[in-house]
This record gives structure tokens, sequence and C-alpha cells, in this order.
């Protein structure tokens, strides 16, 4: 799984040992190495969590972009791409855009595409031509 050197643009640091219980809304870049009991909202799509092997969230996660290599215990929703590596373990649905899943990830949940609408190949004809 290739990741991108996003360090550099670094906000928001929730380090191993610590524990947050309220909702979280981040701007930019959020890497969560602690333990979230709440919701987690991006203030835009171009935002970006990281959830580290360490990092675990009881709660719903809202945000444009996600790498997830840790515990996630609720939905998530993703405007853009999500990054699930081979140490995530996820425990709701996952609405998408993008996804890219490694071997030895866990996902315990439906998957909901939530791209442009999707048009089944039979009846388009009809459709076209009504």
């Amino acid at each position: 799984m290739a990741h991108n050197d996003q360090s550099q643009g670094l906000n928001t640091l929730i380090g191993n040992n610590t524990e947050i219980k309220g909702d979280i809304k981040f701007s930019g870049i959020m890497n969560l190495d602690g333990r979230v009991e709440g919701s987690i909202e991006a203030a835009s799509d171009q935002d970006t969590l990281l959830i580290t092997e360490t990092g675990s969230i009881k709660g719903t996660v809202k945000a444009g972009n996600l790498i997830i290599n840790g515990k996630v215990e609720g939905d998530i929703t993703a405007t853009g791409k999500i990054e699930v590596a081979s140490q995530a373990r996820i425990e709701g649905n996952i609405y998408y855009v993008n996804i890219e899943m490694e071997m030895g990830s866990q996902v315990n949940g439906q998957m909901i595409y939530q791209g442009g609408e999707v048009t089944p190949m039979i009846g388009k004809k009809s459709e076209q031509d009504g």
C-alpha cells in the first residue's frame, strides 16, 4: 500500500497514551495513535485521518480520506479514498467512493459504494429510447 509522505502537513496528533471521550472535528491531517470514544469528523473533503496500529475509535468517522491500520467500532464515511491496511479491524459499515484493502485487514460490516449514480446495464437502452 502506498503511503504518501503526509507528515509534513500534520496538523493534529493524538498520542499513544491519550484517551479522549467526546466528539472531535479536525482539519488538515490528523494522526491517531491513541483512543477516542466519540465521533470524528473532518472539516472538509480534503482532510485526512490516519489511524495507526495503536489507534482506536469507538464511534462514527467522517473524513475526506482515511488510512486505517487500527481499530474502528462504528460506521465510516469517506468522500475521497480509504486505505485499509493489514492490521485494520473494522466493526461497522463503510461508505466509500474509492477503497484499497490489504491482505489481512478485517471488515465486519457492509461496504456501500457512494460514487456517482450507477445505471445497471439491463434496461439502459430502454431508458434512453423512452
